[in-house]
């Protein structure tokens, strides 16, 4: 019998591309033969903002032992009554783990992993390297650290950053990088551009703030507009980046960073932070790292930007050109669902 993976998966209806990720690789590992399922808490849940036929299971038991092992806070009595009334009722009816499970846990559950379904083998799929070690007391030892736990049978990165940080912080682990893939029917190049500029506004809000304000007061967008895209779905995401010429980066400790990589897909000169991250695309020939936090050498960027498109437009374009190409050549579906099934076979062989 296959063995059936399961994807832990909080049940948050924002936007949030992580979540995303999770209904891809479940979607390419049943698409190539393996048992994979989303494993959400409450029955019924289901991502809308993107769309999806993700096969999806629900266990509530499971996760309140996970928060349980998360939130260390004393809860009042009537709050522990009323939880192990629930607790006890949903287990009773929630559907049991097949017996030859693997539990794939996001890196923001990793403190309390190994310490869920003890003799069940499981996978921490780290999509952002700096949440690793931020729940964990720094009075914890190094037998806490569940990377090492016996019953881990791999650790899933998508970075090289993420990569170097974790063989570094956790020597020694069975580790795969995933490169993430970007639907080219969705980003793509656009010719047919307005100008404008479109940034997220949801990290590093006083650096927008800031950075938008000395443009007003310097007088530096004239007839340029400058887009927020936030509570948008997928489609409406692709459609503003398609449309807008210039995308502004506010990665910030990213274990990848995907939008501004979908921004050069569709054709747009990134500006902004790299997120660590994001160095491994942010390339100097067509698009502009700037310093973290570095207000002054973001807006003159952005204003030298703007001078460009002005004065050579031939190299402003071959730029958004040379962006895209790279973008979809090298973070493209195929290359993401060759390195999923690669690093599922490889955990699974070894186990």
């Amino acid at each position: 019998m296959k063995r059936k993976i399961y994807f832990i998966c909080p049940d948050n209806k924002a936007p949030i591309g992580g979540i995303k990720q999770l209904y891809k690789q479940v979607d390419i590992l049943n698409k190539n033969g393996f048992n994979a399922v989303i494993l959400h808490k409450k029955r019924n849940f289901r991502q809308k903002w993107f769309h999806n036929n993700t096969q999806i299971e629900y266990n509530y038991p499971l996760f309140m032992q996970i928060r349980s092992g998360i939130n260390k806070r004393k809860a009042s009595f009537l709050k522990r009554f009323y939880t192990t009334i629930v607790y006890t009722f949903q287990r009773i009816f929630a559907p049991k783990l097949n017996d030859n499970a693997i539990l794939v846990f996001p890196e923001i559950f990793s403190q309390s992993i190994h310490k869920i379904k003890i003799d069940v083998p499981k996978v921490i799929f780290n999509q952002n390297c700096y949440y690793t070690f931020i729940n964990n007391s720094i009075d914890s030892s190094a037998q806490e650290n569940p990377y090492y736990n016996q019953n881990i049978l791999a650790t899933i990165v998508v970075s090289k950053d993420s990569k170097n940080y974790l063989s570094f912080a956790a020597p020694g682990i069975s580790m795969h990088r995933i490169r993430l893939g970007i639907d080219n029917q969705k980003f793509y190049y656009n010719p047919q551009k307005k100008k404008q500029i479109a940034f997220m506004p949801r990290k590093l809000e006083d650096d927008i703030t800031q950075i938008v304000n000395i443009l007003k007061y310097r007088n530096s967008l004239q007839d340029w507009s400058l887009v927020s895209i936030d509570n948008k779905n997928e489609q409406e995401v692709a459609q503003i980046m398609r449309e807008s010429h210039i995308f502004l980066s506010f990665n910030h400790i990213e274990g990848f960073g995907l939008p501004p990589a979908e921004a050069m897909a569709c054709g747009c000169i990134v500006i902004g932070y790299t997120g660590r991250a994001g160095k491994e695309y942010f390339n100097p020939d067509f698009s502009y790292p700037i310093e973290d936090r570095n207000i002054i050498a973001f807006v003159r960027k952005i204003e030298d930007v703007i001078l460009l498109f002005e004065k050579e437009p031939g190299v402003f374009t071959d730029k958004q050109k040379k962006a895209s190409q790279f973008i979809l050549g090298q973070y493209n579906l195929d290359h993401e669902e060759q390195d999923v099934v690669n690093t599922w076979n490889a955990i699974i062989n070894s186990y």
